[in-house]
Parts: C-alpha cells; sequence; structure tokens
C-alpha cells in the first residue's frame, strides 16, 4: 500500500513526527492576544537570517478604522524613485502575525524581486472581521498609490501579494479594486492562498490534520464571525462570477498543504479568464513552508523562484 507521505520532504517528514506538546493549549482555547504572542515566538524560532536592506522604515497609513502601521524595504541597487513595489499583506489565519513575523520573508522577496516592498498590518480576526482587513489593504494601497513620490515608487507598477491569509486578502483585493474605481495593480503573489472558505476539497480533506493547519475551521469562524458569508468573493475570491481583468498572477501551492486545491483551482480560473499566470508549485512541501526558512532551502528557494517571476511582471 502506498504511504500517503512518500513524497513529502524528509526534514517535514521528521517535524511532523514530533508528538504535539500534550500541556500546550490549543489556539481555539487562546486568547487572542495569547495566540499571537504564541505565533510570534513560533515564528522566529524557524527563521533564519536575512538580507540587508539599503533602507528600512516604519510607516503610517489611514485606514478606514484607523491608523495602520507599514514598514518599507529597499534593497541594495534599486533606483531611489520610480521603483516597482510589492505591497505585502501576511498570513496567520486571519487571526495572528504581523509585520515583524514576516519580516524576513519581505526581505528575501524585496532582494529577489528587486522591488521596495512595503508589508501592511491589516486588522485581525476576531476583533475585525471580514470584509474589515481587505478594506484595510484597500485603503494601504490606494494611500501608497496617492503617496507614491513619498515612498520613491511607481504609482503604475504597483503589485500586491501574501502568504495564506495575507493571499486571501490579496486575491479579495483585487476584485474590489477591478469592481470599484481601483487603485491600479499591475500582478498579484498569492503564496498558498486561502480561495474557497465554502466548500471543502480533496487536499483538505487529506491534510487538515498533521500536516501545521490543523486549526482552518477555526480561523475560518474567526473571520466570518457567525453572520459572515463565506460565499461572498471578498471572503472567497474563488466563488466571484468573473475573474476577468484581474492582475498577473503568481500562485504558489504545496503538495501536502489543504489548502492546494484552492490554490490550484484559483490559477486555473485566473488563467481561463485570460490572466497571465505563473503557477509555482512544490509537491513535497507543507503549509507555510516558504516561511521555515531556518529548517528548509526550499523555504528561501521558493520565495527567490516567485520574486524573479514578479520582477518579469512588474
Amino acid at each position: 500500500m502506498t504511504d500517503i507521505n512518500d513524497k513529502l520532504h524528509p526534514k517535514l517528514k521528521e517535524i511532523l513526527a514530533v508528538p504535539e506538546n500534550p500541556d500546550a493549549t490549543a489556539v481555539e482555547e487562546q486568547t487572542p492576544d495569547e495566540a499571537r504572542a504564541e505565533w510570534k515566538g513560533d515564528m522566529s524560532a524557524v527563521d533564519g537570517p536575512a538580507p540587508e536592506m539599503a533602507e528600512t522604515r516604519d510607516i503610517v497609513l489611514a485606514g478606514p478604522a484607523g491608523d495602520l502601521s507599514a514598514r518599507l524595504y529597499v534593497p541594495a541597487g534599486l533606483a531611489a524613485e520610480n521603483r516597482p513595489c510589492l505591497v505585502y499583506f501576511h498570513g496567520g489565519g486571519f487571526i495572528r502575525g504581523d509585520i515583524d513575523t514576516h519580516d524576513s520573508v519581505c526581505r528575501v522577496l524585496a532582494e529577489a524581486a528587486n522591488v521596495a516592498v512595503i508589508s501592511v498590518d491589516y486588522r485581525l480576526a476576531p476583533e475585525a472581521r471580514c470584509p474589515a482587513p481587505v478594506e484595510d489593504a484597500h485603503a494601504a494601497v490606494a494611500q501608497i498609490v496617492a503617496r507614491a513620490a513619498e515612498f520613491g515608487v511607481d504609482p503604475a507598477r504597483i503589485a500586491v501579494g501574501g502568504d495564506s491569509a495575507g493571499g486571501n486578502i490579496s486575491a479579495a483585493l483585487t476584485l474590489m479594486a477591478r469592481d470599484g474605481s481601483g487603485p491600479a495593480i499591475k500582478a498579484q503573489l498569492l503564496i498558498y492562498p486561502v480561495t474557497d472558505l465554502l466548500n471543502e476539497t480533496d487536499s483538505a480533506r487529506l491534510f487538515s490534520r498533521g500536516y501545521l493547519l490543523n486549526s482552518m475551521p477555526f480561523y475560518t469562524a474567526s473571520y466570518l464571525g457567525p453572520d459572515g458569508n463565506a460565499a461572498d468573493p471578498l471572503a472567497s475570491p474563488l466563488l466571484a462570477e468573473d475573474h476577468a481583468g484581474l492582475p498577473s498572477a503568481i500562485v504558489i501551492t504545496a503538495g501536502y498543504d489543504p489548502l492546494r486545491d484552492e490554490g490550484v483551482a484559483y490559477a486555473e480560473k485566473l488563467r481561463e479568464a485570460g490572466g497571465e499566470v505563473v503557477h509555482l508549485h512544490y509537491d513535497n512541501m507543507i503549509h507555510g513552508f516558504s516561511s521555515l526558512r531556518g529548517l528548509l532551502d526550499e523555504a528561501d528557494a521558493s520565495l527567490r523562484e516567485a520574486g524573479s517571476a514578479l520582477a518579469r511582471l512588474l
């Protein structure tokens, strides 16, 4: 009988074979602040050295419900003005994560793509439910475009992107921008994105337990709340009626990710609608692998491959 894990990366097999701490408190039982503090420590523990930047600067953007913290990254050798820019939204299940947990990911992407990166903190669930984070993202990008000269970026070469929940927010943002009054977005980088909060896929049935994304139902419930609509395209971009006219896309998926099938389906939807799509699939990886920079060579390799693709699109 074939082992379902026969293609799984050996290092990941070792990690997943370690028994869970019986004294650990499940995220479902933690307060939001406890969950955020724990995950911040977890992310730091698996991180690795990151590239030095020519400039990093913390900035503030005005959001629809208050100020949004953000951080500008400029790699060495990039022009001082009219720079291509990636606006990045971190992952964390919609409930945790911030610009610090994804600092090194943004540095690698900035260097690999030779772009400025502006990483944005959006409001988190359960305090702020869908579509509040998408509205934050939309306001942030619109303001970056309006203040392009201040940040030294080219308003005609703006990409959005993020991992997991941040990929969901980025994809939803492109729908909001297309169907509203902009801003113009040239490309999107979706790293193992959440695209369908309504339907269960084969990969979700296979990999929802034991592959480091056990709590996806809790994240979904926290984000939508009791009155949320999982079929709303701003929650589930895959379910939009029309995917034409959206920005060129880079989509990363992983073979052992419960979100694999919905990521693959989203790449196919964009391609069928006439969009340019670069689909990068890592068959032996799990959800979140691109952040495991201190454990896997493939983490940086995936970010650098995505960065090279982004450079071509911008």
